[in-house]
């Protein structure tokens, strides 16, 4: 994870400070933020993080200053930070220069691109959108937040089940936008069903939709679940995100899909975040309780491996993308090597 220092320059600074911090705050570690303008100094911007005066940038390190305002002020600023403040010219970066990301499989002109809004505008026109981009992109519906690449895997693992009767659930309704996203995308044979904690979240209940309230760390609703839902195609878990309401949802869970179905889990990244049980390389993380699933589906090849577990029969496939893992399922039976042609 890079450490990056913010520098706010211009009217928008405090606009593009923002904003950075909404984008990426998962994925850096800011050290310091600065501003040009005495009004903000001492303002706490993030817990333990105070806008401060340059003079004070001497006492930081960081691989990164990011300068937080317009191309034309980014510019002007440049020398300044460099002449006189002393930083690195090669550590210096305009924010619309450190914007681009991961936008899933688009071709994006990032030239014309200098705020998120930019970003929005051109994905919008995009030609190469899938049906789920379409509809998150150009189509009114309750609020819901996604990491930009996770509607290609959705599409990826999902299609298949396109007008089909099937049975999708997703753990998390939040604002309720996901849920009218799945029914529009699987169509008009599909049953939606959402599982959140609170209660409010009943609202979002409609034709095809519908919203079942219980805790995903609670081994007694899974169980009151799965008799009121015998069957189940697509599991989403984007619920709580810690170590035990993942791991409990998986062991509760997995089983009960049907023998063809899918089963995702995003925003695994919690796996590294102690606040939320994990760590890297902690045994408790369910990244790492995941990895044993490497050893089930290759447990043929080894005689340290029992291959009765209960998943060497049922797991495909194994689809490790960033922050989310799928798992196609497909009766599986002992693999063979077959000779054949000519001999030589």
């Amino acid at each position: 994870m890079q450490t990056v220092a913010l520098f706010g320059v211009g009217q928008e600074a405090g606009e593009i400070l923002q904003e950075f911090m909404s984008l990426y705050w998962q994925t850096v570690k800011i050290e310091a933020v600065f501003f040009n303008d005495s009004k903000f100094w001492g303002i706490e911007i993030l817990p333990g993080i105070h806008i401060e005066r340059l003079s004070e940038m001497v006492r930081h390190r960081f691989e990164k200053m990011i300068i937080c305002g317009t191309p034309d002020y980014a510019e002007a600023v440049k020398p300044v930070l460099t002449k006189k403040m002393g930083i690195d010219a090669n550590k210096i970066v305009a924010y619309h220069d450190w914007l681009e990301f991961n936008s899933g499989v688009h071709e994006i002109d990032w030239g014309g691109v200098y705020r998120e809004s930019d970003l929005v505008h051109k994905l919008k026109d995009c030609v190469t959108l899938n049906e789920l981009e379409t509809f998150y992109y150009n189509q009114e519906h309750r609020e819901m937040t996604k990491y930009l690449h996770y509607f290609e895997v959705y599409d990826r693992h999902f299609s298949k089940y396109r007008n089909t009767e099937c049975v999708v659930v997703e753990i998390g309704v939040c604002k309720g936008g996901s849920l009218q996203m799945w029914k529009n995308y699987f169509g008009s044979k599909a049953k939606i069903i959402g599982i959140d904690i609170e209660e409010e979240t009943l609202a979002f209940a409609e034709d095809q939709v519908i919203v079942e309230i219980g805790s995903q760390s609670d081994p007694s609703f899974w169980e009151s679940f799965k008799e009121k839902y015998p069957r189940v195609d697509i599991l989403i878990d984007d619920g709580g995100h810690t170590m035990d309401q993942q791991i409990v949802t998986f062991e509760e869970m997995f089983h009960h899909i049907a023998e063809d179905g899918v089963y995702l889990c995003e925003d695994m990244h919690t796996s590294y975040w102690s606040r939320y049980g994990g760590g890297y390389k902690n045994p408790a993380s369910f990244v790492e309780y995941t990895k044993n699933f490497i050893d089930y589906i290759n447990a043929w090849y080894s005689m340290e491996i029992n291959e009765n577990n209960p998943y060497t029969c049922a797991m495909h496939s194994l689809h490790y993308y960033d922050s989310m893992l799928v798992i196609e399922k497909r009766k599986m039976h002992r693999a063979v090597c077959i000779s054949m042609g000519y001999e030589m």
